[in-house]
C-alpha cells in the first residue's frame, strides 16, 4: 500500500516518559512522518530527542494507540555489557589484523622475493571480500540473524590467519587475506548496525573504532620486535589466530539469542509503491545517501590504510630511518587514530557531527603536508601522528551519518554495503601506492593521501545536516527559552 506524507502539527509532544522527566519534542523541530498503511509511523532521524528508536501508531477503529520503542543502552538489557565487550575486542583485532601487512611489507617481500606490486595483491584481494560481503550481509543477517553472522564472519578470519601462519605459497597467501576482507566486512556491517541503535552513539562509535586504533598501534610494535627478535615473519600470525577464536567464542556467547527470527522481528522489509515487500539491498541502493557514503568511506578507508601501510616503507627508503624503529611511526600514527576517536568522540556530539567533521579532515589535510615536505624523521613522524589523531574520527562520524539518513531496517544493509564498499578503497589505493611505488618510490603515497582527503571534504559538504544536539540548535534552544522566559516574565 502506497505510503503518503502528512506534515506533523504544530504542538509541543510527548514522547517519553522517564522515572523523573518527561522528554518533549517541539513538532516545529519535526521535518515530516511517513504513515504506512495503518500500522506504523517512522520519524526520519535528527528530528527526535531522547532515548528513542521507532515510534509506531497503531489505528483501531475508534482510536489511535501510540506506542515507542525505547533504545537500548550499553547496559541495559545487562546482556549488552557481554555484547559491548565482544565487538570491542574484535575492534581490537580488526585493527591489528589492518596495521600488521604494513608492518611486515619488507620481510614479507623479501621472503617471496617479489616486487612491490606482487605484494600489494596482499592489499587487493580483500577488496573482492569486502566487495562480496556487501551483498550477502542483509541476506546473512535473515538467515542465521546476528548471532550466526557474527560468528561466521570471525571464523573466516581465524581460517586465513590459521592459514598465514605457515607462509604458504603465494596465491594461497592472496586467497588468506581475501577471506580475511569477506570476514571483517561481514563484521563491520553487523556490529555498526548494532551499536549504532544505542544510547550515546557517539561516545561508543569514538570508542569502538578508537580500539582499532589500539589494534593498529600494538600490531606494528609487537610485529617489528617479533622479527627484530628473529621470529619467522609468519609466526606472528598465530597471535591473532588465537585472538581470533576467543573472540569468535565470546560474541557466540553475547550474541546467542539473536537469531533469525528475531532479526526478522525487528527489521521489518519495506514496501514498494505498489505495496510490495522489497528487497532490502534494493532499497538500501536507491537511497542517495547510501551511495554517496559509500563513496566517501571508499575514499576515507583508502588513505586511513594506505598511510598505515606504507609509512614504515616510506620512512626508511624516503628519510632513511632504521627499519627497526620505523615501527614506531606507524604505531604515533595509530595511536593518534585512536585518540582522536576516544576524545573527540565525546566533542564531535556536543558541537555538530557535520562541522566537527570538515575541521577534522581540513587540519587533517594540513599535517599530511607536514608529513609529506618536513625533510627531518622526527618533524614526519609528529606530522603522521596528527594526522591520525584528526582523520580517526571521522569515519565513526560518517558511520552515525548513515544511521541518522537511513531508515532503521536499512541500517545493517546500508552500513554494510558502504562499510564493504569503503573496504574496498583499503585495499585498492594501498595496491595503487605499491604499484606507483615500484617505479616511483615510495614517496607517490602523500599526494595521493592528500587527494584522496580533499575528495572527502568535496563529497562532505554535499550531504544534509543531520546533527541533533549540534552547538547551533542548542543556542537557538537558549535563545527560544531565553525570550519564553521573558515573555512569561511580561505576562506576570
Amino acid at each position: 500500500m502506497a505510503s503518503e506524507q502528512v506534515a506533523v502539527a504544530n504542538e509541543s509532544t510527548t514522547l517519553y516518559e522517564g522515572n523523573d522527566s518527561v522528554e518533549e519534542v517541539d513538532a516545529d523541530m519535526t521535518e515530516l512522518a511517513s504513515v504506512k498503511s495503518h500500522t506504523v509511523v517512522d520519524v526520519l532521524p535528527g528530528t527526535v530527542t531522547g532515548p528513542l528508536s521507532v515510534i509506531d501508531v497503531e489505528f483501531g477503529e475508534d482510536e489511535a494507540v501510540d506506542t515507542v520503542e525505547h533504545m537500548q543502552s550499553w547496559n541495559n538489557p545487562p546482556v549488552n555489557k557481554w555484547r559491548l565487550l565482544a565487538i570491542l575486542c574484535g575492534f581490537v583485532l580488526m585493527g591489528m589484523n589492518d596495521a600488521t601487512p604494513g608492518a611486515l611489507l619488507l620481510h614479507i617481500e623479501s621472503h617471496y622475493h617479489v616486487t612491490y606490486t606482487v605484494i600489494s595483491l596482499c592489499f587487493l584481494a580483500p577488496a573482492a571480500g569486502y566487495m562480496i560481503s556487501a551483498f550477502m550481509n542483509s541476506e546473512m543477517h535473515i538467515r542465521f540473524g546476528r548471532c550466526g553472522t557474527m560468528v561466521a564472519g570471525l571464523l573466516l578470519m581465524s581460517i586465513a590467519y590459521a592459514l598465514i601462519c605457515w607462509a604458504p605459497p603465494m596465491p594461497l597467501l592472496v586467497i588468506s587475506y581475501g577471506l580475511v576482507g569477506l570476514g571483517i566486512g561481514t563484521l563491520d556491517a553487523a556490529w555498526n548496525a548494532f551499536v549504532a541503535d544505542l544510547q550515546n552513539v557517539n561516545e561508543i562509535m569514538g570508542l569502538m573504532h578508537g580500539l582499532y586504533g589500539v589494534g593498529g598501534t600494538i600490531s606494528p610494535l609487537l610485529a617489528t620486535a617479533m622479527v627484530t627478535a628473529g621470529v619467522k615473519w609468519s609466526y606472528y600470525y598465530f597471535i591473532l589466530f588465537g585472538l581470533g577464536i576467543c573472540i569468535t567464542c565470546l560474541n557466540a556467547y553475547a550474541f546467542w539469542g539473536e537469531t533469525a527470527a528475531k532479526y526478522l522481528k525487528d527489521h521489518a522489509p519495506g514496501v514498494n509503491e505498489d505495496g510490495e515487500s522489497q528487497g532490502r539491498l534494493s532499497e538500501a541502493l536507491k537511497n542517495r545517501y547510501t551511495i554517496i557514503l559509500a563513496f566517501f568511506l571508499f575514499f576515507y578507508m583508502g588513505a586511513e590504510v594506505a598511510l598505515g601501510s606504507w609509512t614504515v616503507t616510506f620512512m626508511v627508503t624516503e628519510r632513511h630511518g632504521d627499519p627497526a624503529q620505523m615501527g614506531a611511526v606507524a604505531s604515533g600514527y595509530w595511536a593518534g587514530l585512536t585518540t582522536g576517536r576516544m576524545v573527540l568522540g565525546f566533542v564531535t556530539g556536543r558541537i555538530g557531527e557535520n562541522t566537527m567533521a570538515t575541521i577534522y579532515l581540513i587540519l587533517s589535510i594540513a599535517f599530511e603536508l607536514v608529513f609529506w615536505l618536513a625533510p627531518s624523521i622526527v618533524a614526519s613522524a609528529v606530522g603522521v601522528a596528527f594526522v591520525g589523531l584528526f582523520f580517526g574520527p571521522v569515519f565513526p562520524t560518517a558511520m552515525i551519518a548513515l544511521t541518522r539518513l537511513l531508515p532503521k531496517r536499512l541500517h545493517v544493509t546500508g552500513i554494510g554495503f558502504a562499510a564493504a564498499f569503503g573496504g574496498g578503497g583499503s585495499a585498492i589505493f594501498p595496491f595503487i601506492t605499491g604499484a606507483m611505488a615500484a617505479s616511483k618510490g615510495a614517496w607517490v603515497l602523500q599526494p595521493l593521501v592528500v587527494a584522496l582527503i580533499s575528495a572527502m571534504v568535496i563529497i562532505w559538504v554535499t550531504i544534509p545536516t543531520f546533527e541533533e544536539t549540534g552547538l547551533r540548535d542548542r543556542i537557538l534552544g537558549a535563545l527560544s527559552g531565553r525570550k519564553q522566559r521573558l515573555s512569561d516574565g511580561d505576562s506576570n
